[in-house]
């Protein structure tokens, strides 16, 4: 039978106490030798617990700031801009080695051949004519002179001989000295001069004008020239027309012998070409 004193005593207690919960009786029952186990087995496997738990917690929070923050995707940062290096200026005249135009290279073949052409080329030219060489003035009187009767080319006609070919001045004349006394006296003053033949044995038939009192000694020789070589093909050779010269010239045209020996003497020294 229960004590009536003990429940007296319990219903005496203070009216604003209160009887502790079942969580709060449950905690002052275990030991703390249990709480401190049981904490250590869950750090131990990595559910952390009690106040030491609650502390780790923001630390772990803090440590994964700089985690999060390196596991997001870094921004694309623009790439520097190269470094550009100085340039040294291009001195004037390698600009101008660049900018001149280069020389093709079919040009080089024709370079290489030029000066063989150019030797080709003047060893087939004609030796060039002086104005007032003999040759020339001789060509000039001729064209004048002689060229209405005897043709341009000393062909003749008719009666007019030629002076080319088998009957040639150079056949009828063999010295030039003969050739240049009968140009002077025509075919009268020859006949006077007591000839009645060419030197090379033609009969002589008149005709020929004399030419000593129109040309001057130097145009006269010149024709004569002009005749044996150009038109009949005569090399000049100055011992041909010296062969027999003065004593002819003084036979024939004594007062004019010294002028025609001072031309002999000019083409001796420079020959007609």
């Amino acid at each position: 039978m229960p004590r009536v004193g003990a429940n007296v005593r319990a219903d005496t207690r203070r009216p604003d106490a209160r009887a502790p919960d079942a969580a709060e009786a449950a905690l002052t029952e275990i030991p703390e030798h249990l709480l401190a186990r049981s904490k250590a087995r869950r750090s131990a496997m990595g559910g952390g617990g009690g106040d030491d738990a609650a502390a780790a917690t923001p630390a772990k929070a803090d440590d994964a700031a700089p985690a999060a923050a390196a596991a997001a995707p870094a921004v694309a940062t623009p790439a520097a801009a190269p470094a550009v290096a100085k340039v040294e200026p291009t001195p004037p005249w390698v600009q101008a080695a660049q900018s001149r135009k280069k020389i093709p290279f079919w040009a080089v073949p024709v370079l290489f051949l030029l000066p063989l052409w150019a030797v080709i080329y003047a060893l087939t030219l004609d030796p060039p004519t002086q104005a007032n060489s003999p040759l020339t003035v001789g060509a000039t009187v001729y064209s004048t002179n002689c060229a209405t009767c005897h043709g341009p080319t000393g062909g003749g006609s008719g009666a007019i001989p030629a002076l080319v070919g088998d009957e040639g001045v150079t056949k009828s004349f063999p010295k030039p000295a003969d050739q240049v006394a009968w140009v002077a006296l025509g075919s009268a003053g020859w006949t006077q001069a007591g000839q009645t033949k060419l030197p090379g044995g033609k009969t002589i038939n008149g005709g020929m004008p004399a030419w000593a009192a129109s040309l001057a000694p130097e145009d006269l020789m010149s024709v004569v020239l002009h005749e044996r070589t150009t038109l009949d093909q005569e090399t000049f050779d100055a011992a041909t027309w010296e062969d027999g010269f003065e004593e002819t010239l003084k036979k024939y045209v004594p007062d004019q012998a010294d002028a025609y020996m001072a031309v002999l003497d000019e083409w001796k020294t420079n020959p007609p070409e």
